[in-house]
């Protein structure tokens, strides 16, 4: 009856431990599983926060605002630079187009961080960035002489405009 126990208990230990292996098992693929899930719902989390990122700044570059201050900084650097930048320091103008400038910088920092998809930036700004950019420079210019800034704090921006520049003439190429 000892050896009849013996058996018993020794097979049921068997049986108890390859129960055990296949749970173990079991549970690694269900963890595996459920790492992958995990990561598709931040990988979906992380798009759709970029996608409303990407929406709400281009909401605030379609308000009309926007095109009204976009106007300002051109006529004042206009103004301003063909009179060689005569009464233009702390001047309400002169606030108002770095602050212009500003959003631009944000959307460059945003893009370069990853934050924002950069083509997609770049195919809605078209050749925005680039024209505001190419308006705005001769100002970066003055306020660095005149604030003896050896860095463009709008580096950004530049950046921007330049990235855009070259990815829409790739774009323009490949479709030549």
């Amino acid at each position: 009856m000892a050896l009849l126990m013996l058996i018993d208990f020794s097979q049921v230990s068997m049986f108890l431990s390859a129960i055990s292996s296949i749970a173990v098992v079991a549970g690694a693929v269900f963890i595996v599983f459920q790492l992958r899930q995990n990561g598709r719902l931040i990988e979906a989390s992380t798009k759709e926060t970029k996608t409303n990122i990407s929406l709400a700044l281009l909401e605030k570059l379609t308000d009309e605002s926007f095109a009204k201050r976009r106007k300002r900084m051109y006529d004042a650097v206009r103004e301003y630079g063909a009179k060689n930048w005569e009464g233009f320091d702390d001047s309400l103008d002169d606030f108002e187009a770095r602050n212009f400038a500003h959003i631009y910088e944000l959307i460059g920092q945003l893009t370069r961080d990853g934050i924002l998809d950069a083509s997609m930036v770049m195919n809605s700004l078209q050749y925005l960035a680039v024209l505001d950019w190419d308006t705005f420079s001769p100002l970066v210019k003055h306020l660095s002489q005149r604030l003896n800034i050896k860095v463009n704090p709008w580096g950004n921006f530049e950046w921007l405009a330049e990235e855009t520049r070259k990815h829409l003439k790739e774009r323009d190429d490949a479709v030549s």
